[in-house]
């Protein structure tokens, strides 16, 4: 049997249209495919185990106590922590008693619970006459150290010796209404007849 002839013609015209957007595709790959930056590195165990150790330390606080020895670059230094401080002086005044103390030359208020007050006066203040009398004294005061700071003369004034109260009135009851009232009988005048 014999081999059937085929036919090697070329053909006439062969069109093969194929996808641009392929082509574009492969060569952005190639493109990128060779930019960038490629990091690599091999950690062993051990080697993790220590560096996991050391940053813990360090990020605690904790590495002055657990390293024994001294590591320039993982030195700790502590920063105190600046916390707000209240203000101590407040604007308030005293009554009580002015003394005046010879071995400290300063003036002292002694109030009614026994309290003394040191009193940073105006030099232009004269409470040598106030000595011994009751007194109000304004200004500002701070409570640790117990000075009150009168600014001006009108911040002081004398007393009377004995405090005076206030008069006040105190609620009475009300009456409670009664459900049958009773007549009360009340007496009867009788004229009586004159000489």
């Amino acid at each position: 049997m014999a081999a059937a002839p085929t036919n090697d013609e070329p053909p006439l015209v062969d069109v093969k249209v194929t996808n641009p957007l392929t082509y574009i595709k492969r060569w952005w790959a190639r493109i990128i495919g060779k930019e960038g930056i490629d990091f690599r590195f091999r950690v062993r165990p051990l080697t993790a185990i220590a560096i996991a150790l050391i940053i813990t330390t360090v990020a605690f606080g904790l590495g002055s106590f657990v390293l024994p020895f001294s590591i320039p670059f993982f030195k700790y230094n502590p920063k105190p922590i600046a916390l707000p401080t209240p203000d101590p002086w407040r604007e308030t005044a005293f009554t009580g008693t002015l003394q005046y103390s010879s071995q400290t030359v300063k003036y002292y208020l002694l109030t009614s619970s026994s309290e003394a007050i040191t009193l940073d006066v105006p030099n232009n203040v004269n409470l040598e006459g106030s000595v011994g009398r009751r007194i109000f004294a304004a200004g500002k005061y701070n409570k640790t150290t117990r000075i009150l700071i009168v600014a001006d003369a009108k911040d002081l004034e004398v007393l009377p010796k004995n405090p005076v109260p206030i008069p006040t009135t105190s609620p009475s009851p009300s009456p409670t209404p009664t459900v049958n009232p009773t007549p009360t009988p009340t007496p009867e005048e009788t004229a009586s007849p004159s000489p």
